[in-house]
């Protein structure tokens, strides 16, 4: 008799546990349906809610970082646009000023003083290419 209370016993802890493990989870489940229902309620994702704390966060409509890049680049670039065009006149116009006209005649004159020297170094005398060789 005393093997059939003890067996009682053991049968009904098995049977409260399986139960109170049965009701734990389904109160999980239930309390995890009731944590995000209020989420969706409103319509917003988590990402949206997050984006929304951003933007509060930085103030309303402040740039990201890749948009002000590119606002500078954009500002950059016109302003080497302008300065460009401006500078480029400008040292024309300095080159006209300084560089004086090239007569022909000074054409001819250096192409014949360059034209006398490689005749000069091409007559010498094998004395004379002998000694400038000794130095």
């Amino acid at each position: 008799m005393d093997e059939n209370v003890l067996l009682a016993v053991v049968v009904v802890v098995v049977i409260g546990f399986v139960l109170l493990r049965k009701n734990k989870a389904t109160v999980s489940t239930v309390s995890e349906q009731v944590a995000i229902q209020p989420n969706l309620a409103n319509g917003e994702s988590g990402v949206a809610r997050y984006l929304q704390k951003q933007q509060a966060a930085s103030g309303v409509g402040a740039l990201s970082g890749v948009e002000k890049y590119l606002q500078e680049k954009e500002a950059l670039a016109v302003q080497e646009a302008e300065s460009s065009a401006v500078s480029r006149v400008a040292q024309y116009l300095e080159s006209k000023e300084q560089s004086a006209p090239v007569s022909r005649v000074s054409k001819y004159v250096a192409r014949k003083s360059i034209n006398d020297k490689k005749i000069a170094k091409e007559n010498i005398s094998g004395v004379a290419k002998y000694l400038n060789r000794r130095g």
